[in-house]
């Protein structure tokens, strides 16, 4: 089911999307063509990162174009938790409000724990106000549709079978609505080792029969109740056996049922590159169009490796006496959006000024160095235009794990790796950037300071018990 596109709506959010900022040549046209696709799934959970790399566009560009279509109602941005060990799409959020780190995977029988950086996917879907398509009502898709293309990751990869839902296509032998006070019987072979697998998936309830040799069952039942699945037994033959799935729930079950081996369950899902979570909250133009979107109160979820960079004026409370309030105000507004430019361009964000300082986020390490070189340089230029150095900066940065949070209804992040960042640039001097060591052993950190010499010791930060080596680099400016 497709209904006929909505053209004066896609016509006006183009124009205005088009004027958002400067976009390379045929980016908004190659858009265009995206959400005219006869295809319904080809707009359904579009990640940015593989939209960039079959359109030849930079991945910045293009999760900065679905970021903008989004806040122009084109799409609809969907956060999903998904399970590390099979993909499935354990929980589904419109906004971040919603997101948790931890939840049940009914298909795998297990609870699962993701980080910001792993398994919470970003992608985006074609608002039902663009055109409607069968998958804003998974209700009345089939059972094939709604578990293999609906619910598993099309980029999930089993080693060894391939795509994880094309596996799951191959091994299932029933895949259809079950009506309540009905059953349906499938023959199935299952050599010695594997299991039958029968799953409720509009619930997400599974359960896993093991098969052994001496089993004298050759036949399993399974019976699907308003609680879930019941009189299931303990083990199944090999060989032929006949499978009987009844349905005793008030409603309408799509059942999926067949045979596979046992051992896949220890191998791992292998995922190809997408928009996770981290990568989305380091990004200036989701803080700038999405400033709403924050985590529940009280709710925080684990980054796995994150850099974080805190800058400072030098001298900021002369500055102050020297020019005054409103002169000196306004020069630490300026120099802040020189920062913000200087970050935006090594793919950061600003999460917060505190005061004439700054803290930034990024993804890789190398890419809070570059940002620092290219503050310090337009910073300097920013002097010279003036004639004179009122503004003279010193930068810290370090990376560790963190935990994104809401403080002060803003994203922020929490923990010690934000400690030491800030403690970092405590000590750094007039044009020094400073870094602990475990950002300067990245060989890309080390590539990014060619030709700066990074002098090693070890620093007592304000808070830490134990000392912490630090390299401080002198910037040329």
């Amino acid at each position: 089911m497709t209904t006929a596109v909505d053209a004066s709506f896609i016509d006006k959010a183009l124009t205005e999307l088009e004027s958002a900022r400067r976009w390379t040549p045929r980016t908004i046209s190659k858009l265009e063509a995206l959400i005219s696709s006869a295809d319904p799934w080809a707009v359904y959970r579009v990640d940015p990162v593989n939209f960039a790399a079959e359109k030849g566009i930079a991945e910045q560009e293009a999760i900065d174009l679905f970021l903008h279509a989004a806040n122009l109602g084109l799409f609809h941005m969907e956060w999903r938790l998904l399970c590390p060990l099979c993909t499935d799409t354990v929980s589904s959020c419109h906004t971040m409000s919603t997101v948790k780190s931890r939840c049940y995977c009914h298909l795998c029988l297990k609870s699962v724990s993701v980080n910001l950086d792993d398994f919470i996917a970003v992608s985006f879907n074609l608002s039902p106000r663009v055109r409607e398509l069968a998958w804003h009502k998974p209700e009345n898709l089939s059972v094939e549709d709604l578990m293999l293309r609906y619910r598993i990751d099309r980029r999930a990869i089993k080693p060894g079978f391939g795509p994880f839902s094309e596996m799951m296509r191959q091994f299932a032998r029933l895949a259809d609505y079950i009506q309540p006070g009905q059953s349906r019987d499938v023959t199935l072979n299952v050599p010695e080792g594997w299991v039958v697998v029968v799953m409720d998936a509009g619930a997400s309830k599974t359960v896993i029969v093991p098969s052994a040799a001496a089993s004298p069952a050759r036949k399993v039942s399974a019976t699907l109740t308003d609680h879930g699945w019941q009189d299931v037994p303990a083990t199944a033959g090999t060989g032929e056996i006949t499978l009987v799935v009844r349905n005793d729930s008030s409603r309408r079950a799509p059942v999926i049922a067949g045979a596979r081996p046992g051992d896949v369950d220890s191998i791992g899902i292998v995922m190809g590159p997408f928009l996770n979570g981290n990568r989305l909250l380091s990004n200036q133009t989701f803080r700038t169009l999405f400033r709403a979107e924050t985590l529940a109160a009280g709710e925080g979820v684990g980054v796995r490796d994150l850099t974080l960079l805190f800058t400072d004026l030098k001298g900021s409370t002369e500055l102050y006496e020297r020019v005054g309030d409103l002169s000196a105000f306004s020069l630490v507004q300026q120099h802040f959006e020189h920062l913000r430019v200087a970050v935006s361009q090594q793919e950061g964000a600003v999460v917060k000024t505190i005061g004439d300082a700054v803290m930034a986020s990024f993804v890789k390490p190398e890419q809070a160095v570059r940002a620092a070189l290219a503050m310090f340089h337009e910073i300097e230029e920013f002097n010279r235009k003036r004639g004179t150095r009122d503004l003279i900066l010193k930068v810290g940065a370090h990376r560790g794990q963190s935990i994104a949070v809401t403080l002060n209804e803003r994203l922020d992040y929490f923990g010690q790796t934000v400690n030491i960042a800030s403690r970092v640039q405590s000590v750094a001097n007039a044009d020094e950037l400073c870094l602990t060591e475990d950002m300067y052993s990245d060989p890309q950190v080390q590539a990014a300071l060619k030709g700066h010499e990074a002098m090693r010791e070890m620093a007592q930060l304000k808070g830490i018990a134990a000392t912490v080596p630090v390299r401080r680099i002198r910037v040329k400016v």
